[in-house]
């Protein structure tokens, strides 16, 4: 199998439908922006759909974890739940983001497709998905711990950060999915890094303006009243991650079940916005465009 193949020729027996470019030119940041929100404005049904997948799998296990730590105080034990629960919940978002990417991309092209249609698609290509983002992140992430190599963390993050769909779509390698990044993003990396970093930003304000206010809508309502605080960073920990003991069982739930829904529903809209610039880069590189009116 070709390493780029083409993304009109894939999957058009799961779709049922002949792919349209749904945006025929390069797009500037203002018009990411705009498809990103009017993406999932008009697609709403479908992003939460997938997503739902990542609240309710996140949710029963946040609180058997949580249980459980809070009736056995034995240290190894702890640790383990711990490691497990973080590790269960890299592997659920990974299946879930890549699921929204999948649907995403052909919310851009024009295509048919249903929640079930992109999960499967992202369990088919999981293993090699999750290869690729723990081989981004070993990478990263190891730059990152010497300090000294954090400029090169953030160069390697941005340069190897639209691996998604060369691994969805075109089928590559993690490896090759790297690489295809690369080749994606060579000449235009400030652009690339700007854009990435906006994206970022407007998902994570987005999320802690409405994780914030939860947090003081229910703590008015009563359903969070905890400990009193020691510091500031302590006030900072129980406003976003009390715990039980701190608020009680039916608080915490409440509480975990409200955070759990709003990273649900901010969960697509940074896996919009890589997808839309994945798809300006291979018009402006490879005139897809252009492809995509012969193919049509």
């Amino acid at each position: 199998m070709q390493e780029h193949n083409d993304l009109a020729q894939t999957h058009n027996s799961e779709t049922g439908t002949t792919p349209i470019q749904a945006i025929t030119r390069a797009m500037d940041f203002t018009d990411i922006l705009d498809g990103m929100f009017s993406f999932y404005r008009n697609h709403f049904r479908l992003f939460i759909t997938i997503g739902v997948v990542y609240l309710v799998l996140s949710f029963g296990v946040d609180l058997i974890s949580v249980f459980l730590l809070e009736t056995d105080a034995t240290m190894v034990a702890g640790l383990g739940i711990m490691v497990f629960t973080i590790l269960f919940s890299v592997v659920v978002s990974t299946f879930v983001v890549a699921g929204l990417a999948y649907a995403s991309a052909h919310v851009y092209l024009d295509r048919e497709i249903t929640p079930e249609a992109a999960l499967q698609r992202a369990w088919q290509r999981f293993w090699t998905y999750l290869g690729v983002v723990i081989l981004w992140s070993l990478v990263v992430g190891g730059l990152t711990i010497t300090i000294v190599g954090i400029p090169f963390a953030i160069y390697f993050s941005v340069r190897w950060g639209l691996y998604t769909l060369p691994v969805l779509f075109e089928e590559t390698t993690a490896r090759n999915a790297l690489r295809r990044s690369t080749g994606l993003v060579k000449d235009t990396w400030w652009r690339v890094f700007g854009i990435m970093v906006s994206i970022s930003l407007i998902s994570f304000m987005i999320y802690f303006i409405l994780e914030a206010s939860s947090g003081f809508l229910l703590s008015w309502m009563g359903l969070t009243e905890a400990q009193e605080p020691d510091n500031f960073l302590d006030t900072l920990r129980q406003l976003f991650v009390p715990t039980p003991s701190e608020i009680g069982w039916f608080s915490y739930t409440i509480r975990r079940l409200v955070s759990l829904i709003i990273a649900t529903f901010t969960m697509p809209i940074s896996v919009i916005g890589s997808t839309l610039l994945y798809f300006d880069l291979r018009i402006r590189k490879e005139a897809y465009d252009i492809e995509m009116q012969v193919t049509d």
